[in-house]
């Protein structure tokens, strides 16, 4: 009797695996890559970063901001309504609104590109670049590089709350400011997701440091925050 109900529940899970195969292939929209293929991000070159930071000449030696607030509450997953406490202290201006049919329309964004730990560490210097930390909260309060702002993509995913608290947030923001993206690093989706959110947005310089947490923490030399 129980090998026979082992008989049948193998057969249930082989059809509806069997099912699922079939409809990804033939049927679905947008079907899953049977082999998980890995995101390409052509690397900023050295120029080009240097061309947009001069035009952002807030240049100093890299410090915490003893003024800077979290992007959310202490609490996970809170689901307070969004106030001013909760917003981070940086630079922002009005939300743009499109351009009338006599303006000049804004510059279209550049691609997403990808900056190496050096490269990082020459935008750090200047503090109107700003740095997003991708990753979930505990992990970013166990560790981060200095000056990021923690906007967690997979409670952003969940939350609507949360949601909402973010796109205030960026919608705020000078979209002309260059943004760092990172999270884990290796395999981590999470700082491309938060990339293609930034563009979304308006963001015009958005880029990844693919390396992320994991290879920042192994440099000697790499500023840090707790």
């Amino acid at each position: 009797m129980i090998k026979r109900t082992f008989a049948e529940v193998a057969l249930l899970v082989g059809l509806g695996a069997g099912l699922g195969l079939v409809y990804n292939a033939a049927f679905s929209v947008k079907p899953l890559p049977w082999i998980r293929q890995p995101r390409v991000v052509d690397t900023a070159s050295t120029d080009s970063l240097l061309r947009i930071l001069s035009q952002h000449r807030r240049d100093t030696v890299t410090r915490a901001d003893a003024n800077r607030l979290p992007l959310r509450d202490t609490a996970p997953h809170s689901h307070q309504a969004p106030s001013a406490q909760t917003m981070p202290l940086a630079k922002s201006t009005e939300p743009r609104l499109p351009p009338q049919n006599d303006a000049t329309p804004p510059p279209a964004p550049e691609n997403v590109r990808a900056v190496t730990y050096k490269q990082v560490l020459m935008m750090l210097r200047n503090e109107e670049v700003m740095f997003l930390d991708a990753r979930r909260k505990d992990e970013f309060d166990a560790g981060h590089i200095p000056r990021a702002q923690n906007v967690d993509i997979q409670q952003f995913e969940l939350d609507p709350m949360y949601r909402n608290q973010v796109m205030q947030m960026l919608y705020s923001l000078d979209k002309s400011r260059p943004v760092v993206t990172y999270c884990g690093g290796g395999n981590c989706e999470l700082s491309h997701k938060l990339s293609e959110l930034l563009r979304s947005v308006g963001f015009e310089h958005v880029f990844i440091y693919l390396g992320g947490w994991n290879e920042y923490i192994t440099k000697p030399d790499a500023p840090r925050e707790q």
